[in-house]
């Protein structure tokens, strides 16, 4: 592999883990909304 395709590869790899990190802690926060609204809810009542 030359230097370019090399670079091209580091830097795939880097944008998926970003993307991987960020699509998990969003679905993470997610998930902590949905209990906390079901939280509220029950204690509305």
């Amino acid at each position: 592999m030359n230097s370019p395709q090399s670079s091209i590869v580091l830097l795939t790899v880097f944008i998926l883990v970003i993307s991987t990190w960020w699509i998990f802690r969003t679905l993470k926060e997610g998930r902590k909304a949905v209990e906390e609204m079901k939280q509220e809810k029950s204690n509305d009542n």
